[in-house]
């Protein structure tokens, strides 16, 4: 069950980047549709999925510098096809070189967390000409956007992200193997077994670096969770948002938990979660395993979207209670420069107890469809 006090990870970036492209991204075809296990073989499936229409690259995480300084980083790639496989067969042998099946977003974000200061940019290139894509490069992975990148592989990850008032140069190293969600991956968002996504995700990374901010360099270290997320098909048209929360704790067990929110109120029973223990081992969780309570808000001042921002979070078979509480109320990012989507995507304490012990960590959490809800029908 889960309840919450106010009304109201992927196909969730199918969503956002045809909200915004309906009128130039064709409907018609055969793209690759999830619908069982993924099986996932690494470091294969670090790589892109092109025969999937959207797919994304999704880092988070929590640092501290000189001083005890504190600060949350995001930095996010996306890709999606505008038209299905086999389509370019079709197109004539002189094309231009600027033409692709595939665009390319991505999103950076830096909170300094004790100034109370949050920076966010976007980039957004055609996959063609060098200016964005993903590539092998020996057992490694490159998502590229212009400057910005991730260079990743089993052992080690690279971000690099250049904005005009902050930059992020960061290494993380998996302190544990990848998850997947779900079913061996499979990770259902509706009613249907086709509204899904194949998900995985390394849910603690060891991290160290640099970030700037305005200029000032300052040396880092914390702990980072990376997604990854693809798939073929819409949200379905009763869901308007969601919530999505990642949670590392310090008991060295993480948990993963996402809302699927309803247009006549409530979630969706595909709502679920994963809980890592300390070896590794993921348990899955149904929606009936846990509750979200909704304690406060906090409305915006620049969209005027009202959020939740408190919550009590409980897992009830395995007996966890979590307060989590946004280390900066602002957060917010309108990217009016590429996806057109307002979302909320903050840095996050927690405190609580796990079983008979008390527990305390940091995480993330995501939330969409409160500025404006998802509603993907053309006009007329």
């Amino acid at each position: 069950m889960v309840r919450t006090k106010m009304p109201c990870f992927s196909s969730f970036l199918t969503s956002w980047i045809l909200f915004i492209l309906w009128p130039c991204i064709s409907l018609a075809g055969d793209y690759a549709v999830v619908t069982g296990p993924c099986n996932f073989i690494f470091p294969l499936d670090h790589g892109s999925h092109e025969a999937y229409r959207t797919e994304w690259w999704y880092y988070t995480g929590n640092l501290e510098g000189v001083a005890n300084k504190r600060y949350g980083f995001q930095l996010t790639f996306f890709r999606t096809r505008m038209v299905p496989p086999g389509e370019e067969k079709a197109w004539p042998a002189d094309r231009s070189a600027w033409r692709t099946a595939h665009l390319f977003f991505a999103h950076a974000a830096l909170s300094d967390l004790d100034g109370k200061r949050f920076f966010h940019d976007e980039k957004m290139a055609r996959g063609a000409l060098g200016l964005a894509g993903v590539r092998q490069e020996g057992e490694s992975t490159k998502i590229f956007l212009d400057s910005w990148s991730a260079l990743l592989n089993n052992k080690e990850h690279k971000l690099s992200a250049a904005a005009d008032r902050f930059n992020l140069d960061l290494t993380c190293k998996p302190i544990k193997p990848p998850v997947g969600h779900g079913l061996r991956g499979y990770s259902l968002k509706g009613k249907d077994a086709a509204s899904a996504s194949c998900y995985y995700s390394f849910t603690r990374l060891e991290t160290s670096g640099a970030v700037t901010v305005q200029g000032e360099r300052m040396e880092v270290r914390g702990t980072a969770w990376m997604d990854h997320e693809y798939s073929s098909v819409l949200l379905e048209e009763d869901i308007t948002g969601w919530d999505w929360f990642s949670l590392q704790l310090d008991d060295h067990t993480e948990l993963m938990l996402y809302l699927l929110r309803l247009e006549k109120g409530g979630f969706s029973p595909a709502s679920s979660g994963t809980l890592v223990k300390h070896s590794g081992e993921a348990i899955y969780l149904s929606h009936e395993d846990f509750v979200i309570e909704v304690l406060d808000q906090w409305k915006s001042p620049h969209s005027g979207a009202s959020y939740p921002s408190r919550w009590r979070v409980i897992v009830k078979p395995l007996q966890i209670e979590l307060a989590v509480i946004p280390s900066l109320a602002d957060q917010e990012l309108i990217t009016q420069r590429t996806t057109r989507v307002t979302y909320w995507e903050g840095s996050v304490s927690v405190l609580g107890r796990s079983g008979p012990k008390p527990v305390k960590g940091a995480g993330y959490v995501e939330m969409t469809g409160y500025a404006k809800p998802f509603n993907l029908a053309p006009s007329p």
